[in-house]
């Protein structure tokens, strides 16, 4: 996965993942009121939510210990706005995709519209292999940085817990109308690895002066066309959309209420996001800012320091032990929103050995009814 950097070096600012380019996903410009640069994700909303199973990393100690290795060791390689972190909260590994997005260059990966029945339906299967399956238990054996600058944690799976091939296997069983196996986004059914942060090419000095002046010019223009509508229907519009997107980020597990009949809306039946509390809509802000770390004293990316510090970073990160003991079956609101921090709706399914599951009885939901 590594390989292309050494034989070719970082190839940054063209295409990031999934035929996107860097400049559909993140803006870069420099904070006035900071003096830091700031990376913006853009966030796409998509017209059918992509439904996927993923494996989170919910073993904090060990996300703690990746997410401060990468500040400490890669950031202080790298000029300004030039990393983009993934939320250690939301480290994960992708399973399987129950429909996608279109992706640029692959005519046979289409969105797949389903109703809320169908997506219940596909809930109470995941849900069942899910019982049938063991917690995955893993160690990291390294980290690589691939020729586009995805810094991604290559995951051993240790005998003792669940296997992920057979997990892919079982769920592609389950969910037959899902995108075939050449049409998956992994294509290896026994790989588990994370992405746990993305390299940018920061633009020019004088890129970053010419988009500052141009978003304060579109910002005071939005603010004189916000003064004239003198409050009236516009301006109450606005009023209710930002009241909406802090409702829909403040809904709590179970929730109910307008935010979580609207978030159930938008991924395909609030009705059961109301009456199941099992999902829950994650929100942010169309828009989201992240500082971009790195290190004002460089000026330029080196790829054989960026090499050096992966390679840095692999040899402390190697030997340490995690287990994924949940699947996340996942309604994207907005394209590609776990790594951008946009919309989500999110089913939690309990990894319970065969034995568990069979304690708990025909119908038993155990703690994890009340999950979100």
């Amino acid at each position: 996965m590594g390989a292309g950097v050494r034989q070719k070096g970082l190839t940054l600012g063209g295409v990031v993942t999934q035929g996107l380019k860097q400049a559909d996903l993140y803006q870069i410009v420099e904070d006035s009121r900071s003096n830091r640069m700031l990376i913006t994700p853009i966030l796409h909303a998509l017209e059918v939510p992509v439904r996927a199973m993923i494996l989170p990393l919910r073993d904090t100690v060990a996300a703690g210990k990746i997410r401060d290795a990468v500040r400490e060791l890669l950031m202080p390689v790298l000029p300004e706005g030039s990393i983009w972190l993934q939320d250690s909260a939301l480290y994960h590994a992708t399973l399987y995709h129950a429909s996608s997005h279109a992706v640029r260059g692959a005519p046979g990966v289409k969105p797949i519209h389903a109703s809320a029945e169908v997506v219940a339906e596909e809930e109470r299967s995941i849900r069942s292999v899910c019982d049938r399956t063991c917690p995955v238990s893993a160690v990291l054996d390294r980290v690589v940085v691939t020729a586009t600058g995805v810094v991604v944690a290559c995951w051993q799976v240790l005998p003792e817990g669940g296997e992920p091939a057979l997990l892919r296997a079982a769920l592609g069983a389950a969910l037959p109308n899902a995108p075939p196996r050449e049409a998956q986004m992994v294509k290896e059914p026994a790989m588990l690895h994370t992405t746990i942060a993305r390299l940018l090419q920061p633009p020019p000095s004088q890129d970053i002066a010419a988009v500052a002046a141009a978003d304060a010019a579109a910002a005071a223009a939005a603010l004189a066309a916000a003064a004239g509508a003198g409050g009236g229907a516009g301006g109450r519009g606005a009023g209710s959309g930002a009241a909406a997107g802090r409702e829909l980020r403040s809904v709590a597990d179970g929730g109910a209420g307008a935010a979580g009949s609207s978030g159930g809306a938008a991924g395909g039946g609030g009705g059961v996001a109301a009456a199941g509390g099992r999902r829950r809509l994650l929100g942010e802000e169309a828009m989201t800012e992240s500082s971009s770390g790195g290190s004002a004293a460089v000026t330029r990316i080196e790829d054989g320091l960026v090499v050096g510090a992966v390679e840095l970073l692999s040899a402390t990160l190697c030997g340490l032990r995690a287990q994924f003991g949940e699947v996340w079956f996942i309604e994207e609101q907005d394209l590609l929103a776990l790594a951008l921090n946009g919309r989500y709706v999110r089913h939690l399914a309990p990894l319970r050995c065969p034995a568990a599951a069979a304690l708990r009885g025909p119908g038993g939901r155990g703690e994890a009814g009340a999950a979100g």
